[in-house]
């Protein structure tokens, strides 16, 4: 009875190195899946941020404009200009003009570049927001201001 004992536990068997790498790689599809799909939501997240802060300054910029043209009638009839956190129109390049997410002048990025551009006939503001989004490129907005006489 001893040997056939003996011979019942040589037929149990565990798993085969196949059968692992199956489980191992059926689990790597999985997280590689999830890391996936959290990173692109991640993103998505950011870029919905970016363009909520992006658009925010932009209404201030307009919201100054309005101040503005009441001292300034003739406020960006020589080119682009936005205006300085001080409330004064300043050219386009200057370092005003990029402001970090509170509206504050920087030279670090995340950097929103603002310029407000006159229309010919003078009564139709745009506002422009340009800047580098976090996953690459560029993103921009724009919005329209008019003057009613």
């Amino acid at each position: 009875m001893f040997v056939r004992a003996h011979l019942v536990q040589l037929k149990e068997r565990g798993d085969t190195l196949v059968e692992v790498l199956i489980a191992i790689a059926v689990v790597a599809l999985i997280l590689g899946g999830a890391y996936v799909t959290t990173n692109r939501s991640l993103i998505a997240t950011r870029d919905s941020q970016e363009r909520a802060t992006g658009l925010k300054l932009a209404e201030s910029q307009l919201e100054q404009l309005k101040g503005v043209i009441i001292t300034n009638p003739t406020v960006g009839s020589t080119g682009d200009f936005c205006i300085s956190s001080a409330g004064t129109a300043v050219t386009s390049t200057s370092a005003a003009c990029k402001v970090n997410n509170n509206g504050v002048a920087t030279t670090v990025e995340p950097a929103y570049n603002l310029s407000i551009t006159r229309s010919v006939t003078g009564d139709t503001f745009t506002a422009k927001n340009q800047w580098n989004r976090v996953g690459g490129g560029t993103d921009q907005l724009q919005l329209v201001y008019r003057v009613h006489p």
